[in-house]
């Protein structure tokens, strides 16, 4: 008994490795302003992120639904928990890695007091896709792949209003790796590989933050890709060292 769970912790931890050497990462900046030297931010205030509710699928395995189905809790309750836990993940994460960049920062509320020249962080989910678990984990190479899709804001209170210094997207996904099926075999996956490949690949994916769920550890490591083309922008403007900068990379 002792040996099969060795194995299995030994096969869960390979897709773990899969999993994460396959996700994807990718920031696309939309626009910048060209002023520069403009004044260091006294704090910056980052907002939970608008979700678009049309956008949001959690997540869609057959389990899933037995549990939801277990729990009286209908698909739009499903959804909401999803959105709630993404926002909170990115932005919690957000402001982190902000504080760990050297520059004050804490998340922000609609009754929060902004000074001038507060930096602000704001922004909005434009897709939200748990997938299926289930495939992921068993058949991989993209089947049930979640992904999460954010538009990110970055602007300077002004004494005339809010101006936009930074615009840009950012996108997270699970990968096109093999699952279970492919690297233990059908039979193992069967046995119960699926679910040491899904504890270990859910605690190495997780390199930011011990989230709950995997959707909200994809949101996290999306807010880490955000917070490290930030700190580019950061170090141009003479916020932060560019060796900071750097550093935020690793």
């Amino acid at each position: 008994m002792k040996l099969r769970e060795q194995t299995l912790a030994m096969a869960g931890a390979m897709i773990a490795v899969l999993v994460v050497g396959c996700a994807k990462d990718t920031i696309k900046l939309k626009q910048e302003t060209f002023a520069t030297n403009l004044p260091a931010p006294p704090i910056v205030l980052v907002y939970k992120f608008a979700v678009n509710m049309n956008e949001v699928t959690a997540n869609q395995g057959i389990f899933q639904k037995a549990i939801n189905a277990a729990e009286s809790t209908s698909t739009q309750q499903q959804d909401a928990d999803v959105a709630h836990e993404v926002a909170d993940a990115f932005a919690e994460e957000m402001v982190t890695k902000i504080i760990a960049l050297g520059l004050p920062a804490q998340r922000a509320f609609p009754v929060t007091y902004v000074p001038q020249n507060a930096l602000i962080i704001t922004g909005e989910f434009v897709d939200i896709d748990e997938g299926n678990r289930t495939r992921r984990m068993v058949i991989g190479l993209g089947a049930g792949k979640a992904q999460i899709n954010a538009e990110v804001q970055a602007l300077t209170a002004t004494a005339g209003g809010n101006q936009l210094l930074v615009e840009f997207t950012t996108h997270a996904d699970s990968g096109d790796m093999p699952g279970a099926a492919v690297t233990m075999g059908a039979g193992a996956a069967a046995q119960g590989g699926v679910t040491a490949g899904m504890a270990a690949a859910n605690v190495a994916i997780g390199g930011v933050k011990a989230y709950r769920s995997e959707i909200a550890r994809m949101s996290a490591r999306s807010a880490d890709k955000a917070a490290q083309f930030l700190a580019k922008f950061f170090a141009q403007q003479g916020w932060i060292s560019a060796d900071k900068a750097q550093q935020s990379m690793f």
